[in-house]
């Protein structure tokens, strides 16, 4: 399939569920907005040079993936989806806010980000993620979704961009003792969740049976006849 389909040179659009909608419906809105503020966390993940916070932008990438396809079947048709934003991604994004809030010494009232490039970048995304925000909420209000955590996540995650913002405003002192949770960062991809589980399980099985093999294993002190017999021969006097 080429690029140029040629299916959208009257106005309209193909939703997921297969449905054609007008490019200024609100589907195709909000399905568009996603994709800006992907492309925004983009341009912020290639920016910014430590790893953690790569990892933090990616995941949520992958997550705007998620909501893009649920915005898009609208309503009812989501319940098709494999996956959607629940209770686990919510958690996720609110113990980095802790951590970063815990971190950060932040000045009352705003801020006004463009002491670094990275910073801005994650300024900008910010901004695109509220403007996802404002169009599901709208959503939300009109029925077309019902999922109650989408809004929850996205209103977490704009928090987000503003702590990791203001952690990339820091100098390289400032940024001394400031640290993230690797752990708290890879476990909400399903991915790696499921390799750790696995090598978690294998390593204790491995302890617990060498555990058990040692315990319950006795050296054999039963000699056979033909060792015995020759033993006592050695000791015998020759000859008799």
């Amino acid at each position: 399939m080429g690029i140029s389909t040629k299916r959208g040179d009257a106005g309209f659009t193909s939703t997921l569920s297969g449905k054609r909608v007008p490019k200024h419906h609100i589907v195709t809105e909000a399905v568009g907005a996603v994709d800006e503020a992907n492309s925004l966390l983009g341009l912020a993940r290639a920016s910014v040079k430590e790893k953690k916070i790569k990892r933090i932008i990616l995941q949520t990438q992958k997550h705007l993936f998620t909501i893009g396809a649920e915005l898009s079947l609208c309503g009812s048709s989501s319940r098709k989806l494999e996956s959607k934003i629940g209770i686990d991604d919510l958690k996720w994004v609110e113990r980095l806010v802790d951590e970063l809030e815990d971190a950060l010494s932040l000045p009352p009232g705003f801020v006004a980000f463009g002491q670094e490039i990275t910073s801005s970048h994650l300024d900008v995304a910010r901004t695109g993620i509220r403007k996802v925000e404002r169009i599901v909420v709208k959503m939300c209000s009109e029925g077309y979704i019902e999922n109650t955590f989408t809004v929850k996540y996205l209103n977490r995650i704009s928090d987000l961009l503003f702590l990791l913002a203001a952690y990339e405003e820091k100098s390289e002192n400032g940024r001394k003792g400031l640290s993230l949770s690797s752990l708290t960062v890879h476990l909400n991809d399903s991915f790696f969740r499921k390799w750790f589980i696995l090598g978690t399980v294998t390593i204790v099985s491995l302890v617990i049976t060498i555990f058990l093999l040692l315990l319950f294993h006795k050296p054999s002190t039963n000699l056979s006849y033909d060792v015995i017999k020759h033993m006592e021969n050695m000791h015998s006097p020759a000859g008799s």
